[in-house]
């Protein structure tokens, strides 16, 4: 077929199906009908000659050409658009959205409220929705538009996503004053020796800290494990456990709990923390809009 034969309508309904794999949810997105939809899909399979996306329970699954043409038919569209339409410079007073964010409890501890605050001064009408890290679905609910941002730690990189990085953290060791065992400094032998609380924001079992005692031949004696972060500063309270944190979380649980500071007792990378999202949101306004509202604003969102 000639590409003057071709719709290039289609290309949109196309590029909306890619990302949600869902004939009602774009048919929802572009104001469509869903028998609207079923049918540009129809033509869009005649035209190509390929199915396209087989469809698995109430999923469509991208055949090897939807996967190949994917990308470079998101790109396209975003840099026509970008050539084609100026947009008015968006009013925050005036943005009236809501927005998924995806962290852990330690996002929705820290600086979560202070962006809130941030955000009733500033963009009044904005609503934001906070969901916690489901692990297994982390990337395909940005893909699929469920989320529009989420936050991490120490991401390296994912195709067809952008991560920034907000701050890097040195971590260090927390444990009650009362403990008699630590005070101004722990060596390498007490430390493995003691009682450990582990942060484990996704749940999953072990955590980057044991992989590097792994990589130095050690182990720890890690006696809680919890996704909870507001659970470790009452915890510590009860025994003499030791954690490692960021430290400005660290100075903050000091100010409010009796609890003492210590430098960690063998080399340890420090938290780089994160903010990721799909590409096919690097140029919308509106995401433009918060990921530089964070961004300027994270230092006063975490003292």
């Amino acid at each position: 077929m000639n590409i003057r034969n071709f719709d290039l309508n289609l290309l949109i309904i196309y590029k909306d199906l890619i990302l949600t794999k869902s004939v009602s949810h774009t048919a929802l997105n572009l104001g469509l009908s869903q028998p609207a939809v079923s049918h540009a899909l129809k033509r869009l399979r005649e035209s190509l000659g390929d199915e396209l996306f087989i469809r698995s329970g109430k999923k469509l699954i991208p055949t090897a050409k939807t996967v190949e043409l994917g990308s470079l038919i998101s790109e396209q569209i975003i840099e026509l658009e970008k050539l084609l339409f100026k947009t008015d410079q968006l009013e925050p007073k005036k943005l009236d959205k809501v927005f998924t964010l995806s962290g852990t409890s330690y996002d929705a501890m820290i600086w979560f409220p202070r962006l809130m605050g941030h955000l009733k001064k500033e963009s009044p009408l904005v609503k934001i929705n906070f969901k916690g890290i489901v692990l297994e679905k982390y990337l395909e609910r940005m893909s699929s538009g469920e989320v529009d941002l989420s936050f991490a730690g120490n991401l390296i990189e994912f195709t067809n996503f952008s991560i920034e990085t907000l701050a890097v953290h040195e971590l260090c060791l927390i444990t009650n004053k009362s403990n008699k065992k630590v005070k101004t400094k722990i060596s390498l032998s007490d430390y493995l020796a003691g009682e450990h609380i582990v942060y484990t924001p996704t749940e999953m079992p072990g955590s980057y800290v044991d992989e590097h005692l792994a990589s130095l031949g050690h182990t720890r004696n890690i006696c809680i494990q919890t996704p909870y972060l507001n659970a470790v500063p009452e915890l510590l309270l009860q025994r003499d456990y030791l954690c490692i944190v960021p430290k400005f979380y660290a100075q903050f649980l000091k100010s409010r709990y009796p609890i003492r500071l210590l430098n960690i007792p063998f080399k340890m990378e420090s938290f780089t923390h994160q903010m990721i999202w799909h590409k096919s949101k690097d140029n919308a306004s509106e995401h433009e809009w918060l990921r530089k509202c964070i961004r300027d604003n994270y230092k006063q969102f975490i003292k």
